[in-house]
């Protein structure tokens, strides 16, 4: 049965609530871990009903992993010089060092991990399952733009930023590849390179 027309907007809404509620819970508790791994389910399950499996085929998958490493590392060099200014402005480093400040409370390892497959979760959903269920000319504004609205639901204004410059990148992998390894390699370096180089200018 053919799912209705703007069914997609359903697990966007869900991400956003998933977000909002991790944040309300506290950076680093266990409230934080769950509602972020439930967000990741979420994610993984719209992905296995409205995205394609031919996002991880094709040949050369080596060479666009690659591709995507390099292009996430040159991402988290330009954020990283970014970081140098905004740590000297206290209006704006303060949420950011409250955001870093989970790897103190909950443990690099379980940040680490849900990092990583929420990472991996938003690149099945906004770079593969969402633009599918648009039409042609609006999939990039608009799956970028949902993107963006639900990173916002963490209450963390440069966050948004980064969602918009990630998410456009990410989505111009996906669609020149017509693949996800690009992107989700591309997403998850950036992710790492802040995890670990940020909180050194955030102190």
């Amino acid at each position: 049965m053919p799912l209705p027309k703007y069914a997609f907007v359903v697990p966007c809404l869900l991400g956003a609530a998933g977000l909002f509620t991790a944040r309300l819970a506290g950076d680093g508790t266990p409230g934080f871990y769950v509602a972020t791994v439930i967000t990741a389910i979420v994610y993984a399950l719209t992905w296995w009903y409205m995205g394609s499996r031919r996002a991880f085929a094709g040949p050369h998958v080596a060479s666009e992993i690659a591709r995507g490493v390099a292009i996430g590392a040159v991402l988290a060099v330009v954020f990283v010089a970014g970081a140098v200014i905004v740590s000297r402005i206290p209006a704006l480093a303060e949420p950011v060092s409250q955001l870093l400040s989970t790897t103190e409370r909950g443990g690099i390892v379980p940040t680490l991990f849900v990092l990583l497959i929420n990472g991996i979760g938003e690149e099945l959903v906004y770079r593969d399952a969402v633009p599918r269920q648009l039409p042609p000319d609006r999939r990039a504004v608009v799956s970028i733009a949902l993107y963006c609205l639900v990173t916002a639901a963490m209450g963390v204004w440069l966050l948004i930023l980064a969602a918009a410059v990630i998410g456009a990148v990410s989505y111009y992998e996906a669609a020149r590849s017509k693949r996800l390894y690009s992107s989700i390699a591309l997403h998850l370096t950036w992710s790492i390179g802040m995890l670990f180089i940020l909180p050194l200018f955030f102190r």
